[in-house]
């Protein structure tokens, strides 16, 4: 098989990923995503970025000629603050509306091969209105890591995958492997404003936890769910003044606060169905995915079958997967 380069663009950075034989032989990432377009007004400092990260993973495995490099993109770089907009698919969306949703396009200035650029997958809500836009979402990259789940775990019948960050994706998915719906939340980003950025910076020290204290987390996200994140924050500094919590207690506390909108949103929303033996997968690193796994468990209306994994460069398994099913190294003579 060819030499195949795995693009992926968020909204803050970009990791280029170079695989040989199935394997991965070099990474570079950028501190550039599409947030620098929003801002610029120009798709410059992107487009370099990309470039950079390309030519550095060649240069590391001394590859000077690209003819046998297929290259494969995914996430925020088909938006419209990417370097080519490619329309949402509708759900239900699997492995073969992604494969032939895909677009080939050279960008000189970027890659002097085509760029094969995957769509991402949006819920399907014909009767949008401010009343019924909760049953509204979009995602663009957690699609294909996603489908680089479904493979690497085996996934096999009706499931739901979380992937925790600064915008957290839960993704149910059908006993076809099919994305039916997913919901967005802004879990990290209100986390780390409110632990860098509020009064409650002195509280806890501008920090994340330390490690997991499952009574704090779980009495955090019990006293959110009865008086609402607003109030349970604040408490977060009487505790400070009031009790003898620790610096990393108080973090926990805050922590469950903030994850227990995620749960909220996932008992309450009507973007797709649960039941309540479907297993749910969450990946990432440890921290929001293991506290997580927590608070689900400790909630009476989730499933105790909670599955944790991390799996290395997710983006790119997925991305090669979509391709292969579109038979791009075929159709390139890859073989």
């Amino acid at each position: 098989m060819k030499n195949i380069i795995t693009i992926d663009t968020g909204t803050t950075n970009t990791r280029v990923v170079l695989w040989q034989h199935g394997d991965v032989t070099a990474m570079a990432k950028q501190p550039v995503g599409v947030r620098d377009t929003a801002i610029t007004g120009s798709k410059t400092k992107l487009k370099q970025a990309i470039k950079l990260c390309i030519d550095s993973v060649l240069a590391e495995q001394q590859i000077t000629s690209t003819e046998n490099i297929i290259a494969v993109a995914s996430g925020m770089i088909t938006s419209n603050l990417g370097l080519v907009e490619i329309p949402h698919l509708t759900a239900p969306v699997g492995l073969s509306d992604l494969a032939d949703g895909m677009q080939s396009v050279t960008i000189p200035d970027v890659f002097d091969q085509p760029i094969w650029f995957i769509p991402g997958v949006k819920n399907n809500d014909r009767d949008i209105s401010p009343e019924t836009i909760p049953n509204m979402d979009v995602v663009r990259g957690e699609e294909v890591e996603a489908i680089g789940a479904i493979k690497a775990l085996g996934i096999d019948g009706p499931a739901l995958i979380i992937l925790p960050g600064s915008h957290t994706k839960m993704m149910k998915i059908n006993e076809h492997g099919e994305i039916v719906g997913s919901i967005t939340s802004m879990t990290g980003e209100l986390l780390d404003l409110l632990t860098k950025e509020s009064i409650l910076a002195d509280s806890v020290e501008s920090q994340f936890v330390d490690q997991l204290d499952r009574n704090s987390l779980v009495l955090g996200a019990r006293t959110a769910k009865e008086n609402g994140l607003g109030r349970t924050a604040f408490i977060v500094r009487l505790l400070g003044m009031y009790s003898d919590f620790t610096r990393n207690q108080r973090a926990n506390y805050l922590l469950g606060a903030v994850l227990e909108n995620d749960i909220h949103a996932l008992v309450n929303t009507k973007a797709f169905s649960l039941e309540a033996d479907e297993p749910i997968v969450i990946l990432g690193k440890p921290g929001l995915r293991d506290a997580l796994k927590i608070l689900i468990q400790a909630d009476d209306n989730l499933t105790e079958n909670v599955i944790t994994k991390e799996i290395a460069n997710l983006a790119g398994r997925g991305a090669i997967e979509i391709a292969e099913q579109r038979q791009i190294f075929e159709l390139t003579g890859g073989k």
